[in-house]
């Protein structure tokens, strides 16, 4: 039997949810970036005159104003600059692993556009001058080649156990 004609076993999952967690990093950093860009359009924005309209306006809130946009902004600076460190982390964990295919192997080379760089599976096939079948092919063998060294095998382990902990809590 090919295994990588056939659907993932479970270890394989647990890997490539594994494998993935540098592309979380990434998604997470982006939207803090993002919340930050509309922040600072409001923070910058130009002030607007109050309106004057004879109707009365409830105290419907606390407007902390400009002090309050400041240190959201700050918070976020920082969760940015940790979300850096983060993935400064993630990528050598991700790299360290990858590293244990060849390094001219078409199987590293879509797994590292898949993990590493976030491409789409067209965006993969692109690269590879490949369509669809075989790059998913390729993804699927070199998890299974990566699940054949005891240290990818215990970072599995551990993995899913965190993962288990996590759902149990």
């Amino acid at each position: 039997m090919e295994r990588h004609k056939e659907r993932l076993l479970p270890e394989a999952v647990v890997l490539d949810k594994y494998l993935n967690s540098y592309n979380r990093c990434k998604n997470r950093k982006r939207a803090l970036e993002r919340r930050k860009y509309n922040l600072e359009q409001e923070f910058y924005s130009p002030l607007h005159s109050p309106v004057i309209d004879g109707m009365p306006k409830g105290s419907g809130g606390q407007n902390v104003g400009c002090a309050g946009l400041s240190y959201e902004l700050d918070e976020i600076n920082t969760r940015i600059d940790e979300k850096i460190q983060e993935l400064r982390k993630e990528y050598v964990k991700i790299t360290d692993i990858l590293e244990f295919l060849n390094d001219g192997s078409t199987e590293r080379a879509i797994l590292e556009y898949k993990y590493i760089d976030g491409l789409s599976w067209k965006g993969i096939c692109d690269q590879e001058h490949l369509s669809k079948t075989p790059a998913t092919q390729y993804w699927r063998k070199g998890l299974y080649l990566l699940l054949e060294f005891a240290k990818v095998q215990e970072l599995v382990r551990e993995y899913e156990k965190e993962i288990d902990g996590v759902l149990h809590t």
